[in-house]
């Protein structure tokens, strides 16, 4: 079985080698906007996308000084982009970034795990975290630039994995459900509490803002103050991915099976007035990477009907409580009389649904 996987670095450019880093960006840049100017004048594009970098070469000779790769898959991704009908990059999604595929013409490879080698960057300096398994293929690097000033390589390999058949327990699972005050509840009772980094931040970020509106647009004061801001943002993110990852990776090595609720996040958002809360906890990215770490384990991770009733139905007997309002967090079972912790009693259903669903057995909460 192969698999394909992304490994991200910090390197440390010279000012050389950002020179040329952010010339790519300005050409791959231009290129796009070239060929969605030959699309809106009716302008007949080539069906190779070589062909189509022949001619951008031939009409503006500068290119020819920057990484063919980087151009060619700026090509693809507008290709590809109108193949499937997706929208183009916008006017303001970032453009700092670039992709070189490893070529024998142009290789990619790390030399010591101290140096990565790029064409026209030659030998750039990396922090290299975390190693690549063995025998792992390099087959492109994307060189990008964040707002914070850092530059990042992102390494897509390629390895082989042997096929092992993991034997699944459905009794080594657990039941999550969502809960806006905390992180999410589970199905024992445990809740987790994320810590709003946002929040802790938001103040010295509002106070940030205020100078930087006070400053001449365009000074370079006003490009320090910028640069100040976009480091508190890439600091709180940094924060919050960093406990999204190690609690991912906590519950991936103790379940089989997770239990989860389809949710749409970004309907969430948008009502309640939860959309501060709901976007600093991240819940959306982190049931991402508990998908693919339970599945690269070999493990389940199971998600009930987005319209389940999970808070609404009573884990004892079964009675769906329509009445149960958003603000109440205990509740009378009407049919039996048992008292819900509201977000407890709904991960106990979700595990229940998804086990029975999926499994085709009953399951004790």
């Amino acid at each position: 079985m192969i698999i394909n996987k992304y490994y991200k670095y910090l390197i440390k450019p010279d000012v050389r080698q950002k020179q040329i880093i952010d010339d790519t960006f300005a050409a791959v840049n231009f290129v796009h906007n070239c060929y969605l100017s030959d699309l809106e004048k009716g302008i007949r594009m080539e069906k190779r996308a070589v062909d189509i970098a022949a001619r951008y070469k031939k009409e503006y000779p500068f290119l020819k000084q920057i990484d063919g790769s980087a151009i060619m898959n700026e090509i693809f991704h507008c290709q590809d982009a109108g193949k499937k009908h997706r929208r183009y990059r916008s006017e303001n999604e970032s453009m700092n970034s670039y992709c070189t595929a490893n070529l024998p013409k142009s290789p990619v490879r790390i030399l010591n795990g101290e140096y990565l080698c790029v064409t026209k960057l030659g030998k750039v300096k990396m922090a290299y975290s975390r190693p690549i398994p063995e025998k792992a293929v390099i087959k492109a690097a994307c060189i990008m630039c964040c707002p914070d000033g850092k530059y990042y390589a992102s390494i897509l390999i390629a390895y082989e994995k042997k096929k092992e058949t993991y034997v699944i327990d459905p009794d080594k699972s657990i039941g999550i459900d969502y809960s806006s005050p905390h992180f999410f509840v589970d199905d024992k009772g445990n809740r987790v509490d994320m810590p709003h980094y946002f929040e802790e931040s938001e103040k010295r970020i509002h106070k940030e803002i205020k100078k930087l509106n006070r400053m001449v647009k365009g000074s370079n004061n006003y490009k320090k103050q910028k640069l100040k801001i976009a480091k508190i943002h890439a600091h709180v993110k940094n924060q919050r991915m960093d406990f999204l990852h190690k609690l991912s990776s906590d519950i991936a090595n103790r379940y089989d099976v997770v239990c989860m609720e389809d949710l749409n996040m970004e309907q969430i958002a948008s009502r309640f007035s939860l959309a501060k809360r709901t976007y600093d906890n991240a819940f959306g990215i982190f049931q991402n990477l508990l998908k693919y770490k339970m599945e690269e384990q070999g493990k389940k991770i199971l998600y009930t009907d987005r319209y389940y009733p999970s808070s609404k139905t009573c884990g004892h007997c079964g009675y769906i409580n329509n009445g149960l309002r958003i603000d109440e967090r205990i509740w009378i079972c009407p049919g039996c009389g048992m008292i819900h912790d509201r977000d407890v009693n709904a991960a106990k259903n979700i595990r229940k649904n998804c086990l029975e669903r999926y499994y085709g057995r009953r399951v004790s909460g």
